[in-house]
């Protein structure tokens, strides 16, 4: 029967309906059974139970007027007067409630089942009474139960066990003259059983899954029979709690639900699990054990098998089922997976435009297509949600992308289609305006990779239109070395010359296109605009044919990607010129170099960059390496320096490297490491006066940008071999002194190192080019006008610009990104980065250190090393403090030094999260010190960048971690290492910095993986941050040493690691 709430509404109106559902409420409705399309009811009145009968009839959508019900009811409402009474109502409510929720009609059955078998006092196949003879009910269950279960139903045999002791009789052969006096338990279940069966039970009975599972229930603490076996199933008596566990799989990112029940001495043998309705056991062996609680009856096919949550899905499925399971069943998440694990970024769409109608009026439409799902475009709202997977990351989903939409709406308005939706575009009316449409606006909306389907009468016109192809000779005979030769004019497809003054007119006075002839010829003015601003943006000069000019062969690379980008322009040159172009663009692979001993060593990406640094030396240009952070920069630049140089006068010249002051050790370190046969010098310090005359017989010279800048009249008086500017963005403004001092190194190569090109603007990277190449992209007033202020102004614009700017730099700059090299990394960069104590900070340190050492040796002289621990751990902590920050040191401990005065290892942490932040990177900072992570805060604070915090006394932790998850615009979370080191979800987060590493790295380890996830596709970055020449070294020495005693050791705390080491150990570290 269909029978809904909405319906009986209908029925008497709502008033009637409201006052009905009130009685149902008060239990007024004492019976309520369906028989086909009738329900007869009991209902209480004042005057007392009445019995209430109706017909359902079939529903009639055509005729509103038509009564959906026949009543009759035996009060005056209905009999008299033939309206629908509140008692219909009433009892047709009760049926509707029961019909909507399967858990309540069972019960309903089963309580009706069990009145009308008392009511009816159906005989028993037995009489029972307590002073009968004993006997004892044994049931028997099929081998196959679990099958025949899952097929609906479960034959089970009864026998009876008569006398003592007991003789078994099949129920059948019972004597009605012999009472039989059984247990309680067995009474409860006969009586449970003749409800089932609506009367006695037989020796063979076939029971729903309903049922089933009701024997079940009542036969906890007993055991059941098991057919052609002496074995027994056990129903237990307590029952085990039941949960679903949500795992991610590793390889697809799905999240899989599994049911999990807590066992109490199960076997080793799977666990199956049964349910229906509100009742669910688990199955171990031979033992059935009730579950509680039991999950909602929409899910219920997860007691048979796991259900895997695809990707595309989990958004919906955490929105909108998630709570619904959890209302009745523990949801329990693998570690590391969360509802808050998971974040959105803005997706990036593919722009469809569909235009329909004829040379008079043109319709449009425009789409946003995610993937495989397509939206009109919006301009400010969005109706639609979407949540696409990142194939990238796991964790991560792409929303719709409300930006770029309403960019590509307002892209429109330029052609006279306005609106702000794509399903409500204006139309473009008049022949010139649509002509315009097809010729120079349409070509450059598919060179931005948009998708224009034209249609109709239109369409055909357009699919047979003549368009002027520009044509671009390039040659190489004619000019000088060094130089190439540009001419262009213009041709239609069968090579007939279009005039190039007719062109010229026609785009002077905005049109694109041409009627000659009886014929209209469409011009993409667009490509030629672009074609004649990528010459403009070249240096060049006359040539001896008319009407051409000769270009730097410098430029050759970026003139030849820029004309292979425009479609719709054709240019014919030389092979070889093509095929150098190509090689500069990396178009095709670079010639393969013997790399010697660090052959190995590299990675393959990192070999692909030693060989795209050896052909610019080659050919006479240098470059910029802009590798992500993490990726090797030193090492590959290592690689290249220890090559033997192709140019003569460079073979015998050291190379110039110049670094950040917190870089420099990191350089000697490297270069020891690497390539130790190299003789590195490195000026620093100041003793460094003293080195001058080691520079002419050095491999490598090591130098800060500040000390470069102070001894500059000295280093103009060599010539390097290379110079290398490591985080070149010291020299991003072309007017200060480190940018002036650095254009003054003379140098037959150059290179550049930085993970942030473009770290404030272009204009960055034109004092960077001006170091490289003076002159390459003009001067910086030109370059203003034709870069930096377009991108800086935004819009359609800027686009353009930007892609200019990368196809000019694209030769000349190397940037490779760990996704794009994700198959050659390991799942975790581990690093080192060195740095040394401020001047000021030095002095707190080598204070401590000093009077430290004296007490070390009284100690050791006195021997007792144990009555000694505390103070030596005590000791310890201060100088790790030290080599932190000064301010974590107290007044009276800081040789009058001020407790806000610079730290080194602040100084390196900022370089690295300046870096980090604008490679797009998140990171997650470690420390032991809650007062270290207070003053970077301050840090933070004062350079305006947002961050999360988390440490002992923070109230809201997981409120935290959602933030840092869900909002990627902060880049940063602090983290006490004691409060955050385990049991946070942080996969936003794909950098890790330990500010103070300390003995065990087993510690730091599963710091670090706190953004190391399963399921995590990205590369995560670690780095420990090490004071140079300090406790912090020195232990990480030890660890080398002692780290199969520091492994093997219960705990990781100080304390029991000072245990395991001796007093040479401890001498050695306050040496």
């Amino acid at each position: 029967m269909e029978l809904t709430l909405e319906m009986i509404k209908n029925w008497g109106g709502i008033l009637l309906y409201e006052k009905a559902l009130e009685k149902v409420k008060a239990g007024a409705v004492v019976k309520a059974d369906v028989y086909g399309d009738t329900i007869v009811g009991v209902y209480l009145t004042e005057a007392g139970p009445i019995t209430c009968e109706f017909d359902v009839l079939p529903n009639d959508p055509e005729n509103d007027d038509f009564i959906y019900v026949e009543g009759k009811c035996p009060c005056r409402t209905n009999k008299r007067y033939g309206m629908i009474c509140i008692h219909i109502v009433a009892i047709a409510i009760s049926v509707a409630q029961r019909l909507s929720d399967p858990m309540r009609q069972q019960r309903y059955i089963e309580e009706r089942r069990h009145a009308e078998r008392i009511e009816k006092a159906i005989e028993s196949t037995f009489v029972r009474s307590d002073k009968g003879t004993p006997a004892k009910l044994l049931i028997e269950l099929p081998n196959d139960y679990l099958t025949q279960f899952e097929k609906g139903s479960v034959s089970i045999r009864a026998i009876v066990l008569v006398g003592n002791p007991g003789k078994p009789v099949f129920l059948e052969k019972l004597s009605r003259d012999t009472p039989l006096a059984f247990s309680e338990d067995d009474n409860i279940v006969i009586d449970v059983l003749e409800d089932m069966q609506e009367g006695g039970i037989a020796s063979k009975m076939t029971l729903n899954r309903i049922d089933f599972l009701g024997l079940l229930d009542v036969y906890r603490g007993r055991d059941f029979y098991l057919a052609g076996s002496n074995e027994l199933v056990k129903v237990n008596q307590k029952t085990a709690a039941f949960s679903v566990y949500a795992s991610m799989d590793p390889e697809n990112g799905e999240i899989k639900l599994t049911p999990k029940a807590k066992l109490e001495g199960a076997d080793i043998k799977p666990v199956k699990f049964i349910s229906e309705l509100e009742k669910s056991f688990a199955i171990s062996g031979t033992t059935i054990t009730p579950l509680k609680p039991t999950l909602p009856l929409q899910y219920h096919s997860l007691y048979t098998q796991s259900i895997s949550i695809p990707r595309k899905s989990i958004f919906f499925f955490f929105e909108r089922e998630l709570d619904v399971i959890q209302s009745k069943v523990p949801v329990e998440f693998q570690d590391g997976l969360s509802p808050d694990c998971f974040t959105h970024t803005p997706g990036t769409p593919r722009f469809v435009l569909n235009l329909e109608g004829t040379l008079d009026r043109v319709c449009a439409e425009l789409e946003a297509v995610y993937e495989d799902q397509a939206f009109p475009t919006q301009s400010y709202t969005i109706s639609e949600p979407m949540h696409q997977p990142d194939p990238d990351d796991f964790y991560n989903f792409f929303d719709r992308n409300l930006p770029l939409e309403q960019r590509a709406l307002t892209r429109l308005r330029s052609a006279g289609f306005f609106g702000l939706s794509g399903y409500g575009l204006t139309s473009v009316e008049g022949r010139r305006k649509i002509l315009n449409l097809l010729g120079g606006f349409i070509p450059p909306l598919r060179r931005l990779g948009w998708t224009v389907n034209v249609k109709g009468e239109i369409g055909k016109f357009y699919d047979n239109a003549e368009m002027v192809i520009p044509v671009v000779d390039i040659d190489t005979k004619t000019a000088k070395h060094g130089w190439f030769d540009i001419g262009m004019d213009f041709q239609l497809s069968n090579h007939n010359v279009v005039p190039q003054a007719m062109v010229q007119q026609a785009l002077n006075k905005n049109e694109n296109f041409i009627d000659i002839n009886n014929k209209t010829l469409l011009i993409d003015g667009d490509a030629i605009e672009s074609m004649r601003s990528i010459f403009r943006d070249c240096e060049s000069r006359s040539s001896s044919k008319p009407g051409h000019f000769e270009m730097p062969s410098v430029y050759a690379p970026y003139v030849r990607s820029s004309l292979m980008a425009l479609d719709g322009v054709d240019s014919e040159s030389p092979i070889d010129w093509r095929a150098q172009a190509d090689r500069f663009n990396r178009e095709e692979p670079m010639k393969p170099e013997s790399l010697g001993t660090l052959e190995n060593t590299l990675r393959p990406y990192q070999k692909a960059g030693v060989y795209w640094m050896r052909f610019l030396e080659n050919t006479g240009f240098c470059g910029i390496l802009a590798d992500e952070m993490g990726l090797g920069k030193t090492l590959q630049t290592l690689t290249w320096l220890n090559l033997e140089r192709t140019n003569k006068e460079s073979q015998n010249a050291p190379a110039l490297v110049v670094a950040p002051t917190s870089l420099v050790e990191n350089w000697r370190r490297e270069a020891e490491k690497f390539t130790p046969w190299r003789k590195c010098v490195v000026m620093h310090g100041a003793n460094r006066h003293e080195k001058w005359k080691e520079i002419p017989k050095a491999d490598i010279v090591v130098t800060s940008y500040a000390l470069l800048r102070r001894d500059m009249e000295h280093y103009e008086d060599f010539t390097f071999s290379v110079a290398v500017l490591d985080e070149a963005q010291h020299i991003k403004n072309r007017s200060t002194q480190n940018s002036k001092a650095a254009k003054k190194i003379n140098a037959k190569s150059k290179l550049v190192l930085t993970g942030t090109p473009v770290e404030n603007g272009v204009a960055d990277i034109w004092s960077i080019m001006d170091f490289l190449m003076p002159g390459y992209l003009g001067e910086y007033k030109s370059f203003k006008t034709a870069y930096e202020s377009p991108i800086a102004a935004g819009g359609v614009g800027a686009e353009e610009a930007q892609e200019r700017l990368h196809k000019k730099l694209r030769p000349f700059l190397l940037r490779r990104l760990k996704k794009d090299v994700a198959k050659d990394l390991p799942d975790k960069i581990l690093d080192v980065s060195y740095s040394s104590l401020e001047e000021e900070q030095g002095k707190v340190y080598n204070g401590l250190h000093d009077a430290y050492r004296q007490k070390i040796l009284q100690m050791a002289a006195l021997g007792n090393f144990g009555k000694c621990k505390i103070e030596i751990l005590s000791m310890l902590m201060r100088l790790r403090q030290a080599c932190c920050h000064p301010g974590l040191i107290p007044d009276d401990m800081r040789s009058g030094v001020a407790a806000d005065a610079p730290s080194g290892k602040v100084a390196q942490f900022m370089d690295i999260l300046d870096e980090a932040i604008d490679g797009g990177h998140r990171m997650l900072v470690f420390s032991q010190f809650v007062e270290m992570l207070q003053i970077l805060k301050k840090t933070l604070d004062s350079n305006g960048i947002k961050y999360c915090y988390l440490d002992g006394s923070t109230k809201d932790r997981m409120g935290e971690c959602r933030r840092f998850n869900q909002d990627n615009t902060i880049p940063v979370f602090l983290i006490s290492l004691k409060a955050g080191g385990t049991g946070l979800n942080l996969t936003g987060a794909d950098m890790v910095v330990h500010f103070d590493p300390w003995w065990n790295p087993a510690v730091e380890d599963q710091a670090t993986d706190r953004a190391h996830r399963i399921g995590q596709k990205r590369t995560v970055h670690s780095i420990k941050l090490i004071a140079e020449g300090t406790i912090e070294e020195k232990v990480l020495d030890l660890q080398r040493k002692k780290q199969a005693v520091i492994n093997a050791t219960v705990g990781t705390n100080d304390s029991s690691i000072i245990q395991k080491l001796t007093w040479e150990d401890i001498k050695e570290l306050f040496s």
